[in-house]
């Protein structure tokens, strides 16, 4: 209400274009707020073994698009379904936004290896791949390089991850993008 006033009372056209901004950005920062506490009050409540292939078909059947899912059989993983099957979501959402706002048609792609105390889940997108691997660049609040979007998907992905005792790796081959979440069993 303040800043309406001051807008209103300069009658000058740059200070009214800073307070419109102002506006604006404070608009955007008290939609995502709610998202901010939900991401900080994840708790990791339950853990036990749970069917990796009955998390990633949950997830590809939100995801808002076609997923190429790799023949099992399935590694069994350790943790919260439900935690997972959100975390996974995102990951294959945004894969089908970047594949899709590429142009291309083929699906992302999912696949689960194990290596000694590890599962990885690599979510696989045709799109245009990252400019950076550095996680903290790319797991960031109010960071998206999606119009309207606050980067609110890779930091509950993050935060999912680590709850696990896990962790998210970035790659851009060239083509696309490979986000895995790595999980402790």
């Amino acid at each position: 209400m303040h800043l309406e006033v001051l807008r209103r009372s300069t009658g000058e056209a740059p200070v009214e274009d800073s307070v419109r901004t102002m506006q604006e950005q404070l608009a955007r920062l008290g939609a995502m707020l709610p998202s901010a506490f939900a991401i900080a009050a994840l708790e990791l409540t339950t853990s036990a073994p749970v069917d990796l292939g009955a998390i990633v078909a949950a997830a590809a059947a939100c995801a808002g698009g076609p997923v190429s899912l790799a023949q099992g059989p399935w590694p069994t993983g350790r943790g919260d379904a439900g935690l997972l099957t959100l975390a996974l979501t995102h990951l294959l959402r945004n894969a089908v936004e970047a594949t899709a706002a590429a142009g291309r048609t083929e699906p992302p792609e999912v696949r689960v290896s194990e290596d000694g105390d590890e599962v990885r889940v690599a979510v696989r997108d045709r799109g245009p791949g990252f400019r950076t691997t550095n996680a903290n660049l790319l797991i960031k609040l109010m960071h998206s390089t999606k119009p309207g979007h606050a980067g609110v998907g890779l930091l509950t992905v993050e935060r999912i991850a680590r709850l696990h005792g896990g962790t998210l790796r970035f790659e851009s081959p060239g083509e696309g993008a490979v986000v895995t979440l790595v999980l402790r069993r």
